[in-house]
C-alpha cells in the first residue's frame, strides 16, 4: 500500500515533519509524529528547525539564503524562500486542497497515515510513517477511488458475514462474536472525508482482510453500527462517498 507501488502515481518528494514546517508552516489536517512547536520552548524549536533548513539547503531543496531571505522566521507562513520548483509545486498543492482524504491506517505491527489532497484534476498523495517521514506523489484525480481503496482496504480482503450489530454510545465492550470478528481483520482503516467548506466530514471505519470485510458507521444517538460487508460493497461504499465530496466542492 506504498504510494510508490502504484502505477498511476509519480513520486515527487520525500520530507520530514520538521522541513515540512520551514516549507508550509503550521497545519491541522496532517499529522507529524515527531514535531510539534507547542511541545518545545523557543531554544529547542530554533534548534531543530535551523537544523531541518539545513538539510534542505544539502539537498538541494532550498537555495541558500540571499541577504533578503528572513531565515530568522523559520517556519512561519510568510518565510522567503527560493524553493526548488516540484517541491514549491506539492506544498502549493498541499495548502490549496479543497477536499481531503484522510486514512488513518493500524495493523499488528504498524500505524500510518495515508492523505489524498484533491485540487481540481490532481491528487497529491501524502504516505506519513511512523518514522515522521512524509512521502509524497502526485496521481490524475480520476485514480482517486482506486488509491482510496488501494490505501484502505487489504488486498485479500473476502467478504464478511453475520448480523449488523449496533453498540450504544459509549460502549467500550463489544460482544465476543463481534470482537472476534473485528479482531480477525489485517487492517483496520479509519478514513476521513473532509471539504474546507465546513461540511461536517464523512467518517468511515473498516475492518478489512482475509477473514473478511466489516464497516463501522454512526448509528442513531451516537451509537457506532458494525455491519458485515463484501468487499465489492465496501469499495463502492468509499467510491461513492469521495466521489460525492469532490463534486460538491469542483462541480
Amino acid at each position: 500500500m506504498s504510494v510508490s507501488s502504484e502505477a498511476s502515481t509519480v513520486f515527487v518528494e520525500v520530507l520530514t515533519d520538521e522541513e515540512l514546517a520551514i516549507l508550509a508552516g503550521p497545519g491541522d489536517t496532517v499529522v507529524s509524529p515527531f514535531w510539534s512547536a507547542d511541545d518545545q520552548d523557543a531554544e529547542t524549536r530554533d534548534v531543530v528547525l535551523r537544523t531541518a533548513y539545513r538539510g534542505l539547503l544539502a539537498r538541494g531543496i532550498v537555495d541558500p539564503p540571499t541577504p533578503q531571505a528572513r531565515v530568522e522566521a523559520l517556519g512561519e507562513p510568510a518565510v522567503e524562500l527560493q524553493v526548488r520548483g516540484d517541491v514549491q509545486a506539492l506544498v502549493t498543492l498541499r495548502l490549496g486542497a479543497r477536499v481531503v482524504v484522510a486514512i488513518a491506517r493500524t495493523t499488528a505491527l504498524t500505524q500510518d497515515f495515508w492523505y489524498a489532497h484533491v485540487v481540481e484534476d490532481v491528487v497529491l498523495v501524502e504516505e506519513v510513517g511512523s518514522d515522521g517521514m512524509h512521502r509524497f506523489a502526485l496521481a490524475p484525480v480520476d485514480t482517486l477511488t482506486d488509491l482510496v481503496v488501494g490505501a484502505a482496504v487489504h488486498p485479500e480482503t473476502r467478504d464478511g458475514s453475520g448480523e449488523p450489530v449496533e453498540l450504544p454510545a459509549g460502549s467500550t465492550e463489544p460482544s465476543i462474536e463481534v470482537a472476534e470478528a473485528l479482531g480477525a481483520a489485517l487492517v483496520r482503516a479509519d478514513v476521513v472525508v473532509r471539504t474546507v467548506a465546513g461540511e461536517h466530514p464523512q467518517l468511515i471505519g473498516l475492518f478489512t482482510g482475509p477473514g473478511g470485510a466489516w464497516v463501522l458507521s454512526e448509528g442513531t444517538e451516537g451509537a457506532v453500527v458494525v455491519r458485515p460487508s463484501t468487499r465489492a460493497a465496501v469499495e463502492a461504499e468509499l467510491g461513492d462517498a469521495v466521489r460525492a465530496v469532490v463534486a460538491r466542492a469542483y462541480g
